[in-house]
This record gives C-alpha cells, structure tokens and sequence, in this order.
C-alpha cells in the first residue's frame, strides 16, 4: 500500500472513531432500575429564548426623595410605606425655628427691595432736576436690582420648602393661608405614585435635606437580568422578553458592556410597562429571553442532568436499541439548571435527562458489573 494512502487513512481513524462511538450495553429494565429517564429531543425546547434570573427594580428616573427643606421637628406622619398616594396629598407635617427664620428673611428682604425702589425713584426725580449726578442715579439702581435679586431668592425659598409667604402669597403648592409667620410646612406629593420610604417618626428632630418620604411611579418598571456574555452577544435594545404572570413582555432597553465582577454575568435591563398586578418591586424571578441574533436561535436548551463531560469534551446519551451510545456534542452556553448545544441530532431522538452520570460510569467501566 502507498506511503501517502497509510498517512491519509491514519488521519481518518480518530474521525471515524469518534464519529461512532460504542454502544454502551444497558438493557431497559437496568436502566429502569439506575433511574435513567430519557426524553424525546423534539420535546425539549429549542434555543430561541432562554431561562434567566431576574430581578424587579423601580427605575431611578421614577424616583423623588422628599427631603427636610430646613431642620426641625416632624410634627405628623400621614402616610406609611406601601401606601399610594395622590398628586398633592399631605405626606407630612415638620415644624420648628428655622421656618421662622426663612419668612422672616422674605419680610427683611422685601423691606429692602421697597426701600431700594423708593430710593431709585427719588434719584431719578433728582437727576432730572440736575441736583445729583448720573453716577448717582446708577448707583441707586443697582442697589434696586440687588434688593429685588434678593427677594427673589427668598421668595424661591420659600417655595422650596413650602412655607406660605407671610405677605399673603403662597410660596408653594403646598403652603397654608399667608399672612402669618407659622413655622411649619406640609409635605405633599409632587406626583401620584408608592410610599416606598417612610422613615420619620412623629417627634423625630431632623437636619436639613435628612429623609422623610421616597416615592415611586409604580406604572412601569424595570428588570434587571444577568445573562451569560455569550447570550448577551446577541441581545438587543427592543429584544422581547416574558415575564411570568405579565400579558405584554418587556422590552430590553440596555446591555451593560463590563462584566459584573462576582458572577461575572452581563447586566441586562428591560422595561416592563402596565406592571401593575403583574410584579412586584425587588421581586426576584425566572424569566425568558429571545435574543435577536440569528446564531441565538440554533441548537437545543436541555436540563444539565443531560449533559456529562470527558476527555474534554461535552457530551449526551442517546437511546438506541440495546443501550446508550454517547455523542459528542459543542457546548454553546451554560445557565443555572439548563443547557445549551449544538449537535447533528434527529429531532425523534431519545436523550438521557436522568441518569446520565450512571450511564456515563457504565461507559468508562465504573460500576460496569453492578449494571450488568
């Protein structure tokens, strides 16, 4: 025989050998015995979507913190966390000093904004008569428009932190009756939506810009996903994902770029809209996505009980009369509980989802005379 033939059939073997891997001998009645459970390929689902943890998180940019806009001393609690709220219902009631102390500035500051313009009045009356000079008359006006700065800085203070104008204006949506110096606010909700914070205590002395109140729009959502970073490859802005529970799926909205440096998983995040009913906040749960990229949706997703690994390699069992003969098979991604391969496998083949470490130790001949 050739030299060049030898080389070329040489080559050849280890392909054919793998190719056609001996029939491990089992009858059904032992593999009944072992606990080997097989299962139709076709019956298994194939590897357009995919199992992931989740968990539901409240957007950031849903979020208000209603703070202490001056130190003191909450006075009441209205609402408890949990609770739904309205646009403009009173979460709360603080008191104290410092209050007083902000309208007392607006009336000292619109003193000074009058005195100033009753000044600038009386220079420009004075010019005209060409008793002051115009470097006069300039100054005066800058002193006005300081004075007016002024009150408008404490006007807005006022409106920040809700305090009634004691002239008779409102400094806030949420001010009583003006006129008077109160010393108190009512904290009220900006927007309709949760208590998901509420952390005074009626009594309780605070700082200024300490917490009170955090409150969430609860409509839509978010999920946070972790996938593996060869499924996040294929995964999307727009990508569909099923949420149990939830009529309309959510929709992926971003892809971390770095990997999460314990799990080493790549953050995705989903928006689930009309999630009323459907989830709640900080819910943890199993969800389903199907990336949009084309090489996602080959292969087969099975239970990890399906699959063993020797020499190197992945492989699974399937049922063939007689026994079991192993296959070799590419390991295309792994998840908590299931994975995902690539095989040239019929669709009516039979799989070993149970038992595949007893049929595996048969194969390398452990336990080979208790099977037999």
């Amino acid at each position: 025989m050739p030299r060049s033939l030898l080389v070329f059939l040489s080559a050849l073997l280890p392909l054919s050998a793998l190719a056609e891997e001996p029939l491990i001998a089992l009858s059904p009645e032992q593999g009944q015995r072992a606990g080997i459970v097989v299962q139709p390929l076709k019956a298994l689902r194939t590897a357009d979507d995919h199992g992931l943890p989740a968990q539901v998180v409240i957007d950031p940019r849903r979020i208000e913190i209603i703070a202490a806009p001056l130190g003191g001393i909450v006075t009441a609690v209205r609402v408890l966390s949990g609770e739904t709220v309205k646009k403009g219902q009173v979460l709360g009631r603080l008191q104290g000093a410092p209050l007083l102390g902000l309208q007392r500035e607006y009336v000292e500051a619109r003193g000074q904004a009058e005195l100033a313009a009753e000044a600038r009045r009386r220079d420009e009356t004075l010019f005209a008569e060409g008793i002051i000079a115009r470097a006069r008359l300039q100054q005066a006006q800058a002193a006005e428009r300081a004075a007016a700065a002024l009150l408008h800085e404490k006007r807005q203070a006022l409106a920040l932190s809700g305090l009634a104008r004691p002239d008779g204006g409102n400094g806030g949506e949420g001010g009583g009756a003006g006129g008077d110096f109160s010393g108190a606010v009512e904290l009220r909700a900006p927007f309709a939506g949760v208590v998901l914070e509420a952390p005074a205590q009626p009594g309780q002395r605070l700082e200024s810009s300490a917490l009170l109140f955090k409150l969430g729009r609860l409509d839509a959502l978010a999920l946070e996903i972790q996938a593996t970073p060869h499924l996040a490859a294929g995964v999307m802005p727009g990508d569909p994902v099923s949420v149990p529970g939830c009529a309309q799926p959510a929709r992926v909205t971003a892809v971390a770029p770095q990997l999460a440096g314990g799990s080493q998983s790549v953050l995705v995040r989903a928006e689930l809209k009309q999630a009323a009913g459907c989830v709640r906040p900080y819910q943890q749960l199993q969800v389903r996505l199907r990336p949009s990229a084309s090489h996602h949706g080959k292969g087969w997703t099975l239970p990890t009980t399906a699959l063993v690994r020797h020499l190197d390699k992945a492989w699974v069992f399937v049922a063939a009369p007689g026994g079991y003969r192993p296959v070799a098979v590419q390991l295309l991604d792994e998840t908590d509980g299931t994975v995902r391969i690539d095989a040239a496998l019929a669709a009516d083949s039979l799989l070993v989802v149970k038992g595949a470490a007893t049929v595996k130790a048969a194969w390398l001949g452990l336990g080979a005379a208790e099977s037999r």
